[in-house]
């Protein structure tokens, strides 16, 4: 990203995720896991159903979110896995079909946002 181009407002926190990936800012592991934990609570979620084995679809899109989340702070597939309990096949898998859901769907897009405001 040039530092000319502007960043619509919607997407101010997708842009900070979009830093970290080209080695702008990251968090510290503890401070990434920490703030991933507070936006599942953001999105009325708890943390234990999101290391589940539930496939219901709040529960499936909330693992995406935290997947997403963490690689952006550079953290490895494998340790996104055990972090959650999966394989980290799944967290590729999350982390690949969030990106086209965020580019797709305009509510895919506004619930990531309010999981990155917490």
């Amino acid at each position: 990203m040039k530092a000319t181009e502007t960043i619509p407002s919607e997407s101010f926190y997708i842009a900070v995720g979009i830093l970290a990936s080209k080695g702008g800012y990251t968090m510290k592991d503890d401070e990434a896991l920490q703030r991933a934990q507070r936006g599942v609570t953001r999105l009325g979620l708890t943390w234990e159903q999101i290391v589940s084995p539930v496939r219901r679809r709040e529960y499936v899109d909330g693992r995406k979110m935290v997947s997403y989340f963490l690689r952006d702070q550079g953290w490895t597939y494998k340790a996104i896995g055990q972090v959650m309990r999966r394989d980290h096949a799944t967290a590729v898998h999350h982390v690949r079909s969030l990106f086209w859901l965020l580019e797709t769907e305009k509510d895919m897009r506004r619930r990531y946002t309010e999981f990155l405001s917490a």
